[in-house]
């Protein structure tokens, strides 16, 4: 298991199996913005242009593989799945919070687990909105995506990070692992100031020892030293 340094994306490989694990697609994420009165092409061929590109056979998803929480775009939800299916030798994805409706959409090799994760190797995914299921546990890493990750650099501007610390709750795998977000339009979530993230992030995870890399994989700090620089 490796991050793809450069792009919000891990490959794991087992049983002889190649996979590439994304998080926060959020397919559909323009419809929203044109009903702010900014308007951009659907984006949906580029994303899956751009998850094509990764490499993998298969495909796993750690949630918000759409936007729209309902299923208010069906249609367009329902052709990207189609295309996605054929572009991969399976997909699976673990139902985010914006992911209603979506077990609805399953097939023969789309798989939609539970919003408490599900095994992929030696990883349990989730997507961070619940709590993982109880057997996460056992695994050594929990890898999830639904924060965003950020930080603001001076002279550079926001940029999209990995998290990666020991988790300090119960129930929970050794070390939790944070994507940054696939969709590239999609809003950025701030390590530093955080919001209601749920139930993992930040109060999961220990800042003393939490390491935050950039896309590439350049070693920025630990949490609690870039909080307090």
């Amino acid at each position: 298991m490796r991050p793809i340094w450069g792009r919000p994306a891990i490959e794991i490989n087992f049983d002889g199996e190649a996979w590439v694990l994304v998080a926060d697609l959020h397919v559909g994420y323009e419809i929203e913005l044109a009903s702010q009165g900014v308007y951009i092409p659907d984006q949906s061929g580029k994303i899956l242009e751009n998850l094509i590109s990764l490499g993998g056979k298969n495909l796993f998803i750690a949630g918000d593989l759409k936007h729209s929480i309902g299923l208010v775009f069906s249609h367009r939800i329902r052709e990207f799945i189609e295309r996605l299916s054929k572009s991969f030798d399976r997909v699976e994805v673990v139902q985010g919070n914006h992911d209603g409706g979506l077990p609805s959409l399953a097939g023969s090799n789309f798989i939609v687990h539970g919003s408490r994760g599900a095994a992929l190797g030696d990883a349990w995914i989730f997507h961070g909105h619940a709590y993982p299921a109880e057997e996460s546990s056992s695994y050594e890493f929990g890898i999830m995506g639904h924060v965003h990750p950020s930080i603001s650099l001076r002279g550079v501007g926001r940029i999209p990070v990995w998290v990666i610390g020991n988790s300090i709750c119960e129930k929970l795998p050794e070390t939790i692992v944070i994507m940054p977000a696939f969709n590239t339009l999609i809003g950025y979530g701030d390590i530093l100031n955080p919001g209601d993230y749920g139930p993992i992030f930040p109060g999961c995870l220990d800042p003393d020892s939490t390491d935050v890399l950039t896309l590439d994989g350049e070693y920025l700090g630990t949490l609690s030293f870039l909080t307090n620089r």
